[in-house]
């Protein structure tokens, strides 16, 4: 799965704001702070988010960071869907709104909106479910849809239930209910927040009919030209991960893809990346998933990429890691 690198972006301001190293952090995640810079840069493989996500963990050694990040001021960089959420006519046109842009930021919602008699739930599937960052996403996804139903006047006593997958330790505790409330319940089979009805269709009082049609347009435009255009990129990778281990030209490349050497070189860098990047990238994709098994060999690894030998192998992976591939297995299984 691939995400838009404004998620990162918006962590990476969220480090600033609750003065944590952002540099250290990122040097820890292994991303070039420069490649954090364009909000319509390439879309990049939710890994990323992950991996930044289990360092900030392990850097604040706050189980709950994710209440923190899910009511930063950093937030306030999803600058499409703010102004559509500020000027609103009320919570329920702000969830199907957020619903029907989410293909700006990710590939699928990570919620749905059930109505039922007088009550109504948000149910959350987070789409990041690697181990260690499923209770950051579900406090974060907690914590950010309080914030919207209380900033759209959701009364405390109109609030139901919260529920969560995971137990609390006690000493965390009071943070949980300071800021969510004494309705909370841990160790649920679902992670919900349950309210009542009536809040979804109460008069926002900062809609304006203007501010919410200009950034209603704004984000269709967006929207619009994002799924028209031709994800060039996306279309390579999956065709360069399916005949791993050989490895298309580039020509071979475009054919598949019934387009001349020459657009796809050019698409290609219109979308701020190379064929060559590509293909790297993919191998690092594959060595990732192939080295998580610690019974595969190294030989047998690098057969599977491509690599004419394990030499070979070794200098690309140090390339890409500034390690070796039996020391990143070795680190990635201590980590687990």
């Amino acid at each position: 799965m691939r995400i838009s690198p404004l998620n990162l972006i918006v962590m990476a301001h969220t480090l600033d704001v609750e003065g944590l190293d952002r540099e250290r952090i990122l040097k820890r995640c292994q991303l070039d702070p420069a490649s954090l810079l364009n909000e319509d840069g390439e879309w990049v493989p939710a890994e990323h988010f992950a991996d930044m996500i289990r360092v900030i963990l392990a850097e604040t050694a706050d189980p709950a960071f994710g209440l923190i990040a899910g009511k930063s001021l950093a937030l306030m960089r999803y600058s499409i869907m703010t102004p559509l959420a500020l000027f609103s006519p009320d919570l329920r046109h702000i969830f199907e709104d957020v619903k029907h842009f989410t293909p700006l930021l990710f590939e699928e919602p990570e919620y749905t909106l059930i109505e039922r008699d007088d009550e109504a739930q948000v149910l959350m599937h987070p789409w990041l479910q690697e181990h260690g960052c499923v209770r950051y996403r579900h406090d974060f996804l907690v914590t950010s849809i309080l914030q919207m139903l209380r900033f759209g006047g959701m009364r405390d006593d109109e609030l139901i239930a919260i529920e969560v997958p995971h137990e609390c330790e006690p000493e965390l505790t009071p943070r949980y209910t300071a800021l969510w409330g004494s309705k909370v319940r841990f160790g649920q089979r679902n992670c919900r927040v349950i309210f009542n009805r009536t809040a979804l269709g109460r008069p926002m009082m900062s809609h304006s009919q203007v501010g919410y049609a200009g950034a209603r347009e704004r984000a269709a435009q967006a929207l619009s030209a994002r799924m028209n255009r031709i994800d060039t990129a996306e279309k390579v990778r999956q065709w360069l991960l399916s005949a791993l281990p050989q490895q298309p030209s580039m020509t071979e490349t475009a054919r598949q893809l019934n387009m001349s050497e020459r657009t796809l070189r050019r698409n290609l860098a219109d979308l701020q990346t190379s064929y060559q990047a590509l293909v790297q990238e993919c191998q690092f994709l594959k060595a990732r998933s192939l080295l998580a098994d610690e019974q595969l060999p190294i030989k047998h690894v690098a057969h599977c990429l491509g690599f004419n030998s394990v030499a070979s192998f070794h200098r690309s992976f140090r390339r890409w890691t500034d390690t070796t591939p039996t020391l990143w297995r070795e680190a990635q299984l201590k980590g687990r």
